[in-house]
């Protein structure tokens, strides 16, 4: 199985998973405890002042969010909401200081375009054609403090769970970015068989939904890996770091390519897509960024429908997503996403055929978050 044409280092995980297929509440206490990891920008060898523009600090609070953090506790809510509740459950959200269904931020700052360097591939200049009106469509959505869980199962089996938090907004030097953060855990029940414990995370440009720094630190029975990308779009480049340790075949290297003046990285695409506009028919295509290669992620808007998550009937979008990489344009297969037909749009479930059956991942498990304006 090429692991390497999923769509997005998330789904990448998961594959993982599918060695070592007990019961969620069991599991959950350490898929949620707090998992330390050394930052990578200390890890690798990398240049000492470079290094100081990716190191994470604290922003200043948001007088608006942290105002909204001291009302009434938000009582923790599940993919179980039915749509004929969908009322009841916006006047709770209001009560609790979470935003109204018009109140989304305006459009990111679309990136200014200058002169590209005299090596600049030309299939990246048409990427940027592609994707500067995309862009423009974009409407940002990070809402700190949101919590997702999702079960994800092969052949019916349960894997192991994902959980994906919104974290707080801090500085990269002199970038303010949202913080995204995701652990991938198999089930405690199987880590005779096969284990892993795995997290994700992305640093996101606030002005221009841009990634500045993604990070992937792997700890399996059969591998270690620590993946580290710095992302500079004022001189289009990303500084790729990548160490693997496995019987037989350690892997050590450092990539430094141009990229597209707009790009994601594998995870913050999940999070892009949550801000563009959902309907029926509307194509996007925009490249990801993968250990320092880019490649294009196709996505079309199938419509709205009702699908079932959790044993609940829930209002969503459904979302066809392709990969295509340079070159001979390879593809990987279709990849569903179905996203909530809401104001949030939290990722509801995602679907995605393999060699053998498909991998299926479901929300179980939801905690709303507060706009960040």
């Amino acid at each position: 199985m090429n692991c390497k044409k999923i769509v997005s280092s998330v789904f990448l995980l998961t594959l993982a998973m599918l060695s070592g297929c007990g019961s969620f509440e069991k599991d959950k206490e350490s898929l949620l405890s707090t998992k330390e990891n050394q930052d990578l920008v200390n890890a690798f060898d990398i240049n000492k002042e470079q290094a100081e523009l990716y190191k994470e600090q604290l922003a200043k609070p948001d007088v608006k969010a942290e105002e909204a953090g001291k009302t009434p506790k938000v009582e923790v809510k599940t993919a179980k909401d039915k749509t004929t509740k969908d009322k009841k459950v916006k006047d709770k959200k209001l009560k609790a200081g979470l935003p109204e269904s018009t109140a989304v931020v305006a459009p990111p700052a679309v990136p200014v375009a200058g002169a590209y360097p005299d090596d600049y591939p030309e299939i990246l200049k048409g990427y940027d054609a592609k994707s500067e009106a995309i862009w423009g469509k974009f409407k940002s959505r990070f809402y700190k403090g949101e919590q997702s869980i999702m079960a994800i199962s092969y052949l019916g089996v349960t894997a192991g769970h994902i959980t994906i938090f919104s974290k707080d907004v801090v500085n990269l030097s002199d970038k303010t970015a949202f913080h995204y953060y995701a652990r991938f855990k198999s089930r405690d029940a199987y880590r005779y068989f096969y284990w892993l414990d795995d997290t994700i995370e992305t640093f996101i440009d606030k002005s221009t939904f841009l990634p500045l720094k993604y990070s992937l630190i792997q700890r399996e029975k059969k591998q270690n890996v620590d993946d580290l990308q710095l992302f500079d779009f004022n001189k289009l480049k990303t500084y790729h770091w990548y160490k693997r340790v496995k019987v037989g075949s350690n892997k050590d290297e450092k990539i430094e390519n141009y990229i597209p003046r707009f790009a994601q990285d594998s995870f913050s695409a999940l999070q892009f897509v949550r801000g563009l506009p959902m309907n029926k028919g509307e194509k996007f295509d925009f490249p990801v960024i993968t250990r320092g290669k880019p490649w294009l992620l196709k996505v079309e808007v199938m419509g709205e429908e009702t699908t079932s998550v959790d044993g609940n009937d829930v209002r969503a979008y459904r979302l066809k997503a392709e990969t295509h990489f340079p070159g001979v344009l390879q593809k990987s297969g279709d990849i569903n996403f179905w996203y909530a037909a809401d104001e949030a749009r939290r990722l509801l479930k995602f679907q995605a055929k393999v060699k053998i059956g498909s991998i299926y991942g479901e929300l179980v498990e939801y905690k709303p978050g507060v706009l960040v304006k």
